[in-house]
């Protein structure tokens, strides 16, 4: 919406969607972070949002830069302290309609490994990333929620098409050889006492196995997602 003072973004919902109330609390969060725009309106009984209009582009392949960039705003978000949001907790088995062998594969392999839990926006296509220059801001924070971290890196590998070299700066930049904390609070992935994992095995924080089993999960939610909209061939 353009007027005298200047342009505006507007979405409209309907009074059902209670993505909209997730939308906007994970979408305060991600501004205060410096990685998505203000909303300046927030009207639950006409499910409304007024937000600040971001200039930009949408990309589907990324520059050296604008890789290091994405990681860089990815990793305010996972580290935005979440516990007193009321936000919630986003389980895949309940999204996974799709019960094959290599979805259950994956979802075993997933297990094996610590939670890294996070503010995560669990839908990071390239249309939900505007770029000015190669400075990304996240949109639509309607599917956010508490996840795991890898979830997000795993659906930027496969929106983007990464290649190895590029999928390596991605995940170096994301995860420093440090220990992060969601919450602020120097947090570590630990098991209980006496389970294996796969962790200890790979010095990564998040292991190749662990991040080829969410690109599993994500591409399975993204058929699903095509599936159920009529789309037959998916971009």
């Amino acid at each position: 919406v353009s007027t005298t003072d200047g342009c505006y973004a507007v979405r409209q919902g309907t009074r059902r969607e209670s993505s909209m109330e997730v939308e906007y609390r994970a979408g305060r969060l991600a501004h205060a972070a410096g990685i998505a725009p203000d909303i300046f309106l927030y009207d639950a009984d006409r499910a409304l949002m007024v937000l600040e209009f971001i200039p930009g582009e949408h990309r589907t392949h990324l520059s050296h830069e604008a890789i290091i960039s994405l990681a860089h705003a990815l990793r305010k978000l996972h580290v935005i302290p979440y516990r007193d949001a009321n936000l919630p907790h986003i389980d895949l088995h309940h999204l996974i309609e799709i019960d094959q062998p290599e979805i259950i594969e994956a979802f075993a392999t997933v297990e094996r490994f610590p939670d890294q839990l996070a503010l995560c926006h669990h839908d990071l296509t390239p249309r939900n990333i505007l770029w000015n220059h190669d400075e990304p801001t996240l949109i639509d924070f309607e599917f956010a929620g508490i996840g795991d971290v890898c979830f997000d890196l795993a659906a930027v590998c496969v929106e983007f098409a990464f290649d190895g070299e590029a999928e390596s700066i991605f995940l170096a930049t994301s995860f420093r050889r440090w220990d992060f904390s969601p919450a602020g609070a120097g947090w570590k992935p630990r098991l209980p006492r006496g389970r294996e994992s796969d962790l200890k095995r790979e010095d990564s924080v998040c292991p190749s196995k662990k991040l080829v089993a969410y690109k599993v999960l994500y591409r399975a939610l993204r058929r699903q997602w095509f599936a159920r909209h009529g789309i037959d061939q998916i971009p």
